[in-house]
């Protein structure tokens, strides 16, 4: 891999990791156009490790103020604590599931077909969560419960699958029991923070036992720096734009770019 495929893909992780478009879909196409399939996961999950970067460093009053309501000495800070408590639950019932579709990621990244029928799943949850809620949702995330943060990380887990987005199928879970969504974008994003770091760990010890193929350092530092860069703007336009637009435009680019994968694979293409 070459340090402009790497910037590349950088870039498009960070701008499609905080936008419900998939950037796993998107870093498949990229990684099967440059030609670049081998260990294509494990550079994935490194550029995921850079958005989660950008995530700390846009949210971290909101980390800061969630880890401080868990000291004794912060009892009134009940809200955050349920806060909390909605993250663990949601990440809980993710990583499972993450686990068991793991092995068929690799295969499932390399597929047109595969990556097709991801992103039309992936219109199919947007359009449903702004038809079926009208995003009138009055609950907040500190008040969502157990079972509704389960949901949405069962939600959260199928959507590791490359072309189903996780942001958009996070923030359509969380419309679903209720968030309008302002309110289901912000949980999204910080419920990406445990579930990334997560993935990060397991990487991490993959690679202490040999079993993780990325390219040279050079060529990472720059698809993460750059995931990183791009990620905190995304998040920044991301957050301001869900208050002005419905998820029926990115649902309108999905649908799109998944029958084109489609009809690629029909014609034989991939």
């Amino acid at each position: 891999m070459s340090i402009i495929e790497s910037l590349v893909l950088g870039i498009v992780q960070g701008l499609t990791e905080f936008l419900p478009v998939s950037s796993s879909g998107h870093l498949a196409l990229l990684n099967l156009l440059f030609g670049s399939t081998k260990g294509s996961i494990d550079f994935t999950l490194l550029l995921h490790i850079g958005t989660l970067l950008a995530t700390f460093i846009f949210f971290w009053r909101d980390i800061v103020d969630l880890l401080k309501s868990l000291l004794p000495r912060n009892k009134h800070m009940v809200g955050e604590r349920k806060m909390v408590l909605a993250l663990l639950v949601a990440t809980a019932v993710t990583g499972p599931i993450g686990l068991i579709l793991e092995p068929k990621l690799d295969a499932l990244s390399t597929s047109l077909l595969a990556l097709g029928i991801a992103y039309l799943c992936t219109t199919v949850i947007l359009c449903a969560a702004e038809y079926f809620t009208g995003n009138k949702g009055a609950r907040t995330p500190e008040n969502m419960g157990v079972v509704r943060a389960a949901v949405v990380g069962l939600i959260q887990g199928i959507a590791v699958v490359p072309g189903i987005s996780r942001s958009g199928s996070t923030i359509a879970g969380g419309m679903a029991i209720g968030l309008n969504r302002e309110k289901a974008t912000r949980f999204s994003f910080l419920l990406a923070i445990p579930i990334i770091a997560a993935g990060g760990l397991k990487d991490g010890i993959d690679a202490l036992q040999g079993q993780v193929i990325l390219p040279s350092t050079l060529v990472c530092v720059v698809g993460f720096l750059a995931s990183a860069i791009a990620g905190y703007f995304a998040i920044r336009f991301m957050v301001n734009l869900v208050k002005k637009i419905k998820l029926y435009w990115f649902a309108g680019y999905t649908a799109i770019l998944g029958v084109v994968l489609l009809a690629l694979h029909a014609l034989g293409i991939g």
